[in-house]
């Protein structure tokens, strides 16, 4: 048994990993092993309850959902998952989220919040539509919503 610094560092690994949530759990992975995106909307009514999803483009350019239930969407084509890739690379985060959303977020009143985490090269980038003004047009968002369209989801995310 090794009594050296990297029993006792797995250790405090292991313990971290352990007591945080799972988003902060996956902050802490290496971004090429997290989604390229999910996209997750919530609010409104279904016939069965509140409406929401989530979806998610892998690496690989697997788009599936994960949520109410799991099941396989389709493929992203390369040439889009790369556009998609540069997009969130070049993404000025900081410069996206200074734009507060002013109104009433639409989950009060019957509609939807989207909110996207992008495994950027900094790690995990959350943007909300009821915290952030999103701009549909903006190249992040419209290569998000050609990703999902291309890779089969009935409707994009921007919200």
């Amino acid at each position: 048994m090794s009594t050296g610094p990297r029993p006792l560092l797995l250790a405090v690994v292991a313990a971290v990993a352990t007591a945080c949530s799972p988003g902060a759990v996956a902050s802490l992975l290496p971004p090429t092993t997290l989604p390229l995106i999910t996209v997750t909307t919530r609010g409104g009514e279904c016939p069965e309850g509140p409406c929401g999803s989530t979806l998610v483009i892998d690496r690989d350019g697997s788009l599936h959902q994960t949520a109410p239930t799991a099941l396989p969407i389709g493929e992203v084509p390369p040439d889009v998952m790369a556009a998609l890739d540069a997009a969130i690379r070049t993404a000025d985060f900081d410069g996206i989220r200074a734009r507060p959303f002013t109104g009433e977020c639409p989950v009060n009143v019957d509609g939807q919040e989207t909110i996207y985490e992008f495994g950027a090269p900094s790690g995990i980038e959350r943007v909300a539509s009821c915290e952030t003004q999103i701009d549909p047009d903006a190249p992040l968002f419209r290569a998000v919503d050609l990703a999902l369209a291309a890779g089969g989801a009935t409707d994009g995310g921007s919200g």
